[in-house]
Parts: C-alpha cells; sequence; structure tokens
C-alpha cells in the first residue's frame, strides 16, 4: 500500500500586507478559501469558511455519500457567516471562494464556488477541474490580476449560494492541485504543468509553483496544496489537519 503524500503552504506574497487566505490538509479533506479582495475582513471570511467545514473532515463510508457532505458543509459555512454578520454588522460585505476535495477510496468530490482552482495531473496531462466564477467569458491564461471584481459566485451571509460538487475517480499516479488565484492567475497552466510533471517530491512541487508566483510578482496572497496518489486511492492521513492561512491565526477569528 502505498501513502497519500500531501504538501501545502500559504504566503500574503509580495505586496499584500495579510493573508486572507485559508488552507486546510486533513484527514480526508483539502481545502483552499480566498477572502475576496475589496470586501470587508477578506482574513476572517477565509478563516470562517475553513472552520465551518473541518468538522465534515471525516470518512464517508461510501462514495455516493461524498457529495451530500461536502454539500451540508459549504451550507454551514453561509449559516457561520450569516451568524458573524449578525453579531458584527460591520462585516456584511465579507465574502470567501472555496475550492474543496473530500476523499473516499478512489472516489473525490470537488466543492468550488469562486475562482480558486483544482487540477488533475493524469499521465502528464493537466486538466483544470473547476470553472472560474467570473462575469463574461475572461479566458486570458493567466488572469488579470483585478479578477476578483469580476466573480458572481461566492460564499458570503446571504442565502442562495450554492457551489458546483462533481465527483471524481483517481488513478494511480495521480496529482491533484487546490490553489487559490495568487498563483492561477499569475503563472500559466503550461508553467504549473512542467512543475507537477517534472518535480518527484511533493514538497519540492509546492515550493516550485510558490517560487513561480514570486518570480511573476506574488502581488497577491499565493495558496497552493498538493497531493499525490501513487496506488490510485487515498490513505487517511494521520496526525494532526494542517491549518494555514488566515486559519492557523486565532486572532483572525473575532
Amino acid at each position: 500500500m502505498s501513502s497519500t503524500r500531501v504538501a501545502a503552504t500559504s504566503s500574503t506574497g509580495l505586496v499584500r500586507t495579510r493573508n486572507e487566505d485559508s488552507a486546510y490538509v486533513g484527514h480526508w479533506l483539502l481545502a483552499v478559501a480566498d477572502g475576496m479582495g475589496g470586501h470587508a475582513a477578506g482574513d476572517v471570511a477565509s478563516a470562517t469558511v475553513i472552520e465551518a467545514i473541518r468538522p465534515f473532515d471525516v470518512e464517508a463510508g461510501e462514495p455516493e455519500n461524498l457529495t451530500a457532505l461536502l454539500g451540508d458543509a459549504v451550507r454551514d459555512a453561509n449559516v457561520r457567516f450569516a451568524d458573524k454578520v449578525r453579531v458584527n454588522p460591520g462585516l456584511v460585505s465579507m465574502g470567501s471562494t472555496l475550492t474543496a476535495m473530500l476523499w473516499f477510496g478512489r472516489h473525490a468530490v470537488i466543492a468550488h464556488i469562486g475562482d480558486s482552482r483544482a487540477y488533475r495531473l493524469r499521465n502528464g496531462v493537466l486538466v483544470r477541474l473547476t470553472e472560474d466564477h467570473i462575469v463574461g467569458k475572461l479566458v486570458a491564461d493567466p488572469m488579470p490580476a483585478e479578477i476578483g471584481e469580476h466573480l458572481v459566485r461566492f460564499i458570503d451571509a446571504r442565502p442562495g449560494w450554492s457551489p458546483d460538487l462533481t465527483l471524481r475517480s483517481a488513478l494511480p499516479g495521480d496529482r491533484y492541485l487546490i490553489c487559490s488565484d495568487g498563483l492561477s492567475s499569475f503563472v500559466d497552466e503550461h508553467s504549473i504543468r512542467d512543475v507537477l510533471a517534472g518535480t518527484s517530491d511533493v514538497d519540492e512541487v509546492v515550493a516550485e509553483l510558490a517560487a513561480l508566483a514570486y518570480e511573476a510578482g506574488a502581488p497577491d496572497n499565493v495558496t497552493v496544496i498538493v497531493a499525490e496518489l501513487p496506488d490510485g486511492e487515498w490513505h487517511q492521513r494521520h496526525g494532526d489537519p494542517l491549518i494555514l492561512g488566515s486559519a492557523a491565526d486565532v486572532a483572525a477569528l473575532p
């Protein structure tokens, strides 16, 4: 049995003064949330999302349960947002993206809302698994820096937002990337593919992807999670979950 290998990083980048991204690497769950630029308390927003979905880092039991579990997690995040706004109306404008994967065996469900992204590298071919929720048809690669201003779906205190939920099957050797737009907006997909395909160790993959964002000026926060499934199956991660970015800072949670 080959263990699942996961590595992650999150940083402020070279321009921002605070990290409004949050990330979670758990036993079965991987997630990146990006507090939206231009919205109040982006760091609180992304941390709130991660705190809301953490209780859903559980063994699904059957692949058929994955979609319901992660869908419930996103609904809980909406409820958590509404509760915070009731207590502190100054947070009414906060918002966050979310891209998350909940695994069981050879299957994962992806929950996605906003413009963070998930990718899969299989047999040297990189495929984007999520669609950016932006107005119009901006097709530049990488995306322009002002892309956050064009988001049309995200998590906030208003009811009714729902994520895209897609079930995927893994094959031996697959690598999966979840990242905030601090990577995908400034590093083209060809360069991302080259690093995922050409670097053996997942810790080095994460470091090299973050370095590419820094070489591009890192004008936004940069958050990257990479998971590798040598035998095509998710094996439960043991030990404490990794919590990165603003979610790791208790002071970010009012």
